[in-house]
This record gives C-alpha cells, structure tokens and sequence, in this order.
C-alpha cells in the first residue's frame, strides 16, 4: 500500500504539459487568487467563462494545442501541452495556473484579449478542487445577470458622465441618477427603454451610429461595452 501511495504522488507531481512535466517549483501559489468557498455549479459559474474567454480559441473552430474546452470529452482529453484539467487539485491544474499567469509561455487567454478576473479564476479553482464535475448532455445555457452597479455604472462613469452627469448636461440629459437617465433628455428623447432593445437609441448612440447627433463617433464605445448594455437592457435595466 505504501509504494502504490508513493507512486501516486509521483504521477501527480510530475503531470506532463507537452514534452516535459511542469516544474511545480516555479508555481507562486501566493500570486493565485483563492478558491471561491461557494458551491460550484458547472452550468451557471463555470461554463459561461469557458465560453467568454476560452472557446474562441480552444472550441469547434480552432483548437490552439491540439485542445477544446466546449465538451467534456475535449476538455478531459491530453492535448499538446498534456492533461490540463487534474480534478481535486487546482494548485497543479495547467488551466488553472496558465489564467493566473504562472506560465509564462503559455498565458491564458493570449495577452490582448481579456484576462480572466480573479474571481473567475476562483471560480475555476473551486471547481476543480470540489472535483470539476462536468454533467452528461447538453450544457443549459444560463443567462448571466447584468449588475447595474458592478457592469454599467462604471460605464456611464467613465465614458458618459463628463457630458452627462452633474457638472455638464449635454442635450438635457444626465447619466448619473436614475431618474434623470430613465426621463431622458431635451434632445436625445427617451434613449433607456427596459426591455426594449429596438426602442432604445442609447444603444444606436453607444455604438456610433446614430448620425442624428453630432460627432456619432464620439458618443462610440468598444464593442463589449455595447453588448453589456444590450443586456442590460433587455433584461429591464435595473438600478440596483
């Protein structure tokens, strides 16, 4: 019993990442963030991550490394860089240490694209420590709330309140207190309609292409931007 343990150990310290096993040593655990202490469920915490930062290039399209992470078969099986996923032990899972950057030649999503927060990678560590339960079938698409405060306020913030907030009130409208935002402006009408995508302009404004105002392309935000507040939108555009 005690040399199958030992043996064990041995397999586990030493997972192959391509041509040769990954030095445990250089991994600062410190830099990780920790593991979210909530209960993980595969569909509603884990998958929408896999699917923002990860399928464009590891998913039915292109598989970067020989490896894909939009089925389970795909994301269990050894690619170039070998078994990325290692349920019960997120400290020595490859996908783990690449998105907290602990592997330099081999980050995470790639360095221009959005990096994964670190509650996301809590989230995944989480999943792999309480032993990545990936469920059968069809993965349920899970609609992920828009926060008002955490995802669209530090939008109006940073991008719209100079011109529309308590100092300057372009147009008769103001971003920064809800009441003022849902009436509108002089100029601009009702621009917020919940649950109207097609109805509200602030979304043809966002994105540049409401040749109505002056300089549309200044009023332009980055295409991420734009589909968050879509979302918001659509989902009634709550202050909370």
């Amino acid at each position: 019993m005690r040399r199958v343990g030992i043996f064990l150990v041995l397999i586990i310290c030493t997972v192959p990442l391509g041509r040769a096993a990954y030095d445990l040593s250089k991994v600062d655990l410190g830099k990780i963030p920790i593991a979210s202490k909530n209960k993980v469920d595969f569909a509603r915490d884990i998958y929408p991550i896999f699917k923002e930062k990860c399928i464009s290039c590891h998913g039915p399209e292109k598989q970067k490394g020989d490896y894909r992470i939009d089925t389970k078969d795909g994301a269990f099986k050894a690619g170039d860089n070998g078994f990325n996923i290692i349920p019960g032990h997120s400290d020595r899972t490859p996908i783990v240490l690449m998105v907290a950057g602990q592997i330099e030649e081999m980050l995470m999503p790639p360095p221009k694209k959005d990096p994964l927060t670190d509650e996301e990678i809590g989230l995944v560590r989480a999943w792999v420590d309480q032993g990545a339960v990936w469920p059968d079938g069809p993965i349920p698409e899970y609609v992920k709330k828009i926060e008002f405060v955490r995802d669209v306020r530090p939008i109006f913030e940073k991008s719209c309140t100079e011109c529309h907030g308590v100092v300057k009130q372009a147009g008769g409208f103001r971003l920064d207190r809800k009441e003022d935002a849902m009436k509108g402006g002089t100029t601009y009408g009702v621009v917020i309609k919940p649950k109207n995508v097609a109805g509200s302009s602030l979304l043809l404004i966002a994105a540049g292409k409401d040749e109505d105002i002056a300089e549309p392309e200044k009023h332009k935000l980055a295409e991420k931007q734009v589909e968050l507040l879509r979302r918001w939108i659509e989902q009634g555009a709550e202050w909370n």
